[in-house]
């Protein structure tokens, strides 16, 4: 993940005002339904669920796969270059069992 793109998002979510207008699905006939939607509740979201909106925005516009990473790990796998730390690995395999656990 592309942490310098969660820093873009920014923390400071007071600025964001967002409101939705959420229409009542129990009115059965199209004319009660538009007039439900247009008159209906008003939805104010936190600060955090402003804050996700962003991220997600933000992450789906990276792309899905780090090519120039992909081609420099199969670089290093063509040239024997390429070493694999069991250790590294193990450690953080049990520093992600043990976050489960909190």
């Amino acid at each position: 993940m592309d942490h310098g793109a969660i820093s873009k998002t920014g923390s400071k979510v007071e600025d964001t005002s967002v409101e939705r207008k959420v229409g009542n699905d129990t009115n059965v006939s199209r004319d009660s339904r538009q007039e439900s939607i247009s008159s209906g509740d008003t939805v104010n979201l936190t600060s955090s669920a402003k804050l996700l909106e962003r991220l997600e925005k933000t992450l789906a516009t990276l792309p899905t796969v780090d090519e120039s990473r992909v081609a420099e790990v199969k670089s290093a796998i063509e040239n024997g270059d390429y070493e694999i730390d069991s250790g590294a690995i193990a450690d953080a395999m049990l520093r992600f069992e043990r976050s489960l656990g909190d």
